[in-house]
């Protein structure tokens, strides 16, 4: 694909030669309009004042002509001729300048003469005017009262073509001389003009082709740019905070990670190195065995869970939408959590119509519903309820899922969707990895909604599930 530049280029040198050539023939034909008008207009003078100088007498014609009046027609091979006819083809008069030549008897009305060219045997092409007209009786004549005569004559006047067609010839010259000049001067200037145009293109794709990773947190300046490059500038910045985003939520994901892999590796190391350096028991080895499941045990929910966020992350990921009855959904989650509920002494209380229905992914919303379960099972007030609500409007259900908050305080709302977060006096449990809510508020997204946090009176934590009704 050819370039912006050569693509501007070319179209405006079309569109400068097109514009040229179009003002090239409007003025040619404006100036061929004039000088044939002009010439037509000289042409059909000439001819009236050679009618007014024919008479008739009897029934004869005659033609008083002065050659010192007209000289261009005394001229042998002159440029202007001229041939009077009666209508029954006698001849009356002919310019000297006209030799033994003849001319075409086409004529026109005294007002309107007909006007043709015609080529003569020399290879002149002459312009011509043709009129039919009634020579003037004699005033002699005019006296007596006869009946006026019928006597019509026919005179066609020429003049050569050359001068005219030479002008023309000499004007399109000059058009082409003139046209091909501003082509040449208009390819400068467009070549200059597209240049300086795309500088701020230019010079943006240089400032875009520095940026790598380790400096995202590069912004172009919108100000100066021309405001066509203001949009790509501002996506591009925009872009930039993404990425910077992401690579800083990477990097603090693979430290955490790498950190929260650190301590089960480091005890299964410990209890191989025992295992192998102590003489133990059946009894001792049967519970270093079991250290070491649950240890394996650890590592594998955390594998798992860092897999979940793949998947939330995977932007390809098909979901597969179908209507969920809501209460249905939170009973089926909350069974994987009702035993350890019931161990802190922690009920489900479910205020939700039974019709209620949402068109979702259920996979998708059971772990969404499952981590909430799990939250409010693991880390309740124990001996308070979890109460389960909904609301909905035309567009969007919301589940609010409220419990005790127990010693969560404002200030630590920010970090409970943060990845690895654990509050150290209420999650001090090495099973739990700090990734539940940080799963389900991008799960949450994923399904075209949202999950939100705050803390309501009579210490109070609710979490707002909201989920598009369709």
């Amino acid at each position: 694909m050819k370039s912006i530049r050569a693509q501007l280029t070319l179209r405006l040198l079309i569109g400068g030669a097109l514009l040229l050539g179009a003002a090239g023939i409007a003025l040619h034909w404006q100036v061929r309009v004039a000088l044939t008008g002009e010439f037509d207009a000289t042409l059909r003078a000439t001819a009236q004042s050679l009618a007014s100088l024919t008479e008739q007498k009897q029934g004869h014609a005659s033609f008083e002509f002065a050659g010192e009046n007209m000289p261009q027609f005394e001229r042998a091979n002159g440029p202007d001729i001229f041939l009077i006819r009666t209508s029954d083809g006698r001849e009356i008069e002919r310019s000297a300048s006209l030799g033994t030549a003849s001319l075409p008897l086409r004529a026109g009305s005294p007002e309107a003469p007909e006007l043709f060219d015609t080529r003569m045997p020399d290879g002149r092409t002459f312009h011509c005017a043709g009129l039919r007209f009634t020579p003037q009786e004699e005033e002699d004549d005019e006296r007596k009262k006869r009946p006026p005569s019928q006597l019509q004559a026919l005179l066609v006047i020429g003049r050569d073509r050359a001068p005219l067609d030479h002008t023309l010839a000499e004007l399109r010259s000059r058009l082409l001389i003139v046209g091909t000049i501003a082509l040449v001067v208009l390819a400068a200037l467009v070549r200059w003009g597209v240049s300086n145009g795309l500088a701020p293109l230019a010079r943006l794709g240089e400032n875009v082709a520095t940026v790598d990773a380790a400096s995202l947190s590069t912004r172009f300046a919108t100000e100066l740019l021309p405001a066509e490059l203001r949009p790509i500038a501002t996506r591009l910045n925009e872009l930039l905070s993404r990425l910077e985003s992401a690579f800083a939520r990477e990097r603090r994901f693979t430290a955490t990670a790498a950190h929260e892999l650190r301590t089960p590796l480091a005890e299964l190391r410990a209890l191989a190195e025992v295992s192998l350096g102590t003489p133990a028991t059946e009894a001792e080895q049967i519970e270093a065995w079991r250290d070491t499941l649950a240890t394996t045990r650890r590592m594998e929910s955390l594998a798992l869970r860092l897999l979940d966020l793949s998947r939330a992350e995977d932007p390809t990921h098909a979901l597969r939408f179908q209507s969920i009855q809501l209460v249905e959904a939170l009973a089926t989650a909350w069974q994987a959590w009702a035993g350890r509920a019931g161990e802190r002494g922690i009920a489900l209380v479910v205020h939700i119509p039974p019709a209620l229905t949402v068109i979702t992914d259920p996979t998708i919303l059971g772990v969404i519903l499952g981590n909430l379960c799990a939250n409010a099972a693991e880390h309740g007030l124990a001996g308070k309820p979890l109460e389960v609500r909904a609301s909905a409007t035309t567009d969007f259900i919301t589940l609010h899922f409220q419990n005790d908050s127990g010693d969560l305080s404002a200030k630590d709302l920010p970090h409970l969707f943060e990845r690895f977060w654990r509050k150290d006096t209420a999650r001090t449990d090495a099973r739990h990895h700090g990734l539940g809510l940080a799963l389900a508020v991008e799960f949450a997204i994923l399904l075209g909604g949202s999950l939100s946090v705050r803390l309501l009176g009579d210490n109070k934590l609710e979490f707002a599930l909201v989920l598009p009704a369709h």
